[in-house]
């Protein structure tokens, strides 16, 4: 097969994931009416009509799983609304958006005490973000439900947050440390490295937007499960003026890129674990994007969000590119940090 009737198959499943989503996914008031009329048939002779109308509904919702859990996915709360992310427009307040009108679908929690808004990283159904304490920097991990569970580990720096896989990792000082549990797992890092960005698939496999020692430009170097060094990294450098941003997208690597080296354009170019480029990305219009002030996150339909702090936010879809509204509250205050997709 080549490489044009490969996109073209990619793009036709991705259309029709699209379509099968759009028609089952319920209305927000489907679950009270379908109760209501169930309370007002419980006496109705015509009992047969709805059992039918049950096991309609029944497959409509298998359906709706069957659809978003892909290979290699669980089934998240990304199933219950596949066009949301989560955002922090307040201090303290994780929140669900829709991408396509902005409108905030719902509360995660409205209280993690001392949340950095801008720090923000999501593991399939819990969600992970610093806060200050007395006893210094702290990871929190939110559950849906709004259950909350301090981390018993010491962190230092957890700017550059990530999880994945059941795995957390952040820089600290001259290693990476990824976290399974409280067990520890440090790869150390060259003097003077500098690290942009961090990603974990869901395997353990690490990638950083890195920039090593007495090179300018960043690259992306990708690291195999249980590594303790960058020796035997993966080395993928794209095109343009490196990349500022990085996740996974299944078993493949996206990467937030600016085609040239002045601001006004940006693409996200996606590559296999070994740095073969898959794809070169859409260009589209964008503000310069700083490392550690924009966000690339992918959802389980292949899709990237592209969020900014205050800056604009971007939905890439194969080749589709749309500006999408910033993450606001029904009160109207937007979003200081950059939003996320449920990985």
């Amino acid at each position: 097969m080549n490489d044009s009737n490969g996109t073209r198959d990619v793009d036709l499943v991705r259309a029709q994931l699209h379509r099968l989503v759009d028609d089952v996914e319920p209305k927000p008031d489907a679950l009270p009416k379908m109760l209501a009329s169930a309370r007002r048939r419980q006496k109705s002779p015509r009992r047969p009509w709805f059992a039918a109308i049950g096991l309609v509904a029944a497959a409509a919702v298998a359906l709706l799983v069957a659809v978003l859990v892909l290979p290699g996915q669980q089934t998240t709360q990304v199933s219950a609304h596949p066009n949301s992310y989560l955002a922090a427009p307040e201090p303290g307040v994780i929140a669900s958006f829709d991408i396509f009108s902005g409108r905030q679908n719902g509360v995660l929690s409205d209280d993690v005490a001392g949340a950095d808004p801008a720090v923000l990283a999501t593991d399939r159904n819990r969600v992970l973000a610093l806060t200050s304490t007395a006893d210094g920097e702290r990871l929190v991990e939110v559950v849906p439900g709004g259950e909350q569970r301090v981390l018993p580990v010491r962190i230092g720096d957890a700017r550059l947050l990530t999880a994945g896989g059941g795995k957390i990792a952040y820089r600290d000082g001259d290693a990476v440390v990824v976290l399974r549990g409280e067990q520890q797992q440090r790869i150390a890092l060259p003097a003077g490295t500098r690290v942009d960005d961090l990603a974990l698939s869901d395997d353990g496999r690490l990638a950083l937007v890195a920039a090593e020692p007495g090179r300018d430009q960043a690259g992306v170097l990708v690291l195999a499960p249980g590594a303790t060094s960058l020796d035997g990294r993966v080395e993928v450098v794209p095109d343009g003026c490196g990349p500022v941003a990085v996740t996974w997208t299944g078993r493949d690597i996206a990467a937030l890129e600016s085609p040239t080296c002045d601001a006004g354009q940006a693409r996200v170019a996606t590559f296999d674990a070994n740095g073969r480029k898959l794809g070169a990305g859409v260009p589209f219009h964008a503000p310069e994007l700083a490392a550690g002030a924009v966000r690339l996150s992918a959802d389980p339909l292949g899709r990237f969000l592209v969020s900014t702090s205050g800056h604009g936010q971007w939905l890439v879809d194969g080749s589709e590119v749309r500006p999408i509204p910033p993450a606001c509250s029904a009160d109207g205050v937007c979003a200081d940090g950059p939003g996320t997709f449920w990985s």
